[in-house]
């Protein structure tokens, strides 16, 4: 009798490090996942994020001749940092403070798919944090976690030389133009924004300049306070 072939999640190289944040099948891997919230919310924002990702890169290609650098603040474990290298970045750095773990095995999960353009740097983002400039910006999941929200986008504008893209959590409950929450309800730290009010901050400081905004649910999270997500991409050449 012939042995049953093993699920292709079993398989990936990536299992020897654990059950990861992500999952990695947009490199090819199917590897084990964290359960819970993990799955779900990375479907949600994911194909935003790489289709912002895609376009920013390729169009900072064409300016810079091929060699684009990339920046992912507040990265976690490093994913999208990982998928700029992927989509064609010289550079890419990973950028957290790891105050949750997930940034401990960001190399390791780089070296396993063969990105060596990829590295990471264990940084606490501030306004007053010195980080140089990279042709494209991720800030994607850090500002709803911040006391100071509008100080890191401005940073993160700062040093942004081609393109900015955006995600943060908002708040479902209502959607008045002057919510602003800090902490954020249920936390005791953070902050939270309604739809509505996030954009009218953004639009206030970069509305020529925001090509592409979109929002959507993120379908693990519970509470109404934290399902919401908005995503915009900020062009600045």
């Amino acid at each position: 009798m012939k042995a049953k072939p093993k699920n292709l999640r079993e398989q990936s190289p990536l299992n020897q490090l654990g059950a990861l944040y992500h999952d990695y099948s947009f490199f090819g891997h199917r590897n084990k996942q964290k359960p819970g919230i993990y799955p779900a919310n990375q479907s949600s924002k994911e194909p935003i994020i790489l289709s912002y990702m895609a376009y920013a890169i390729a169009q900072s290609s064409l300016l810079n001749d091929g060699d684009v650098s990339f920046a992912e603040m507040f990265c976690a474990d490093g994913y999208y940092a990982m998928a700029a290298a992927a989509l064609g970045c010289a550079t890419s750095v990973g950028m957290d403070n790891n105050r949750d773990g997930h940034f401990t095995k960001a190399q390791e999960t780089a070296a396993i798919l063969n990105l060596p353009q990829v590295t990471f740097e264990t940084v606490e983002i501030s306004p007053e944090a010195q980080i140089r400039s990279f042709d494209v910006v991720a800030n994607v999941g850090g500002l709803y976690h911040v006391d100071d929200p509008e100080g890191i986008l401005e940073k993160s504008y700062a040093i942004a030389n081609k393109f900015l893209i955006v995600q943060t959590v908002v708040t479902l409950a209502n959607n008045d133009p002057d919510y602003y929450a800090a902490p954020a309800p249920g936390w005791t730290w953070g902050n939270r924004y309604s739809q509505a009010s996030f954009d009218r901050m953004m639009r206030s400081k970069y509305e020529d300049q925001i090509l592409f905004s979109q929002a959507n649910e993120l379908k693990g999270n519970g509470r109404a306070s934290n399902r919401g997500s908005v995503y915009y991409l900020i062009k600045k050449v």
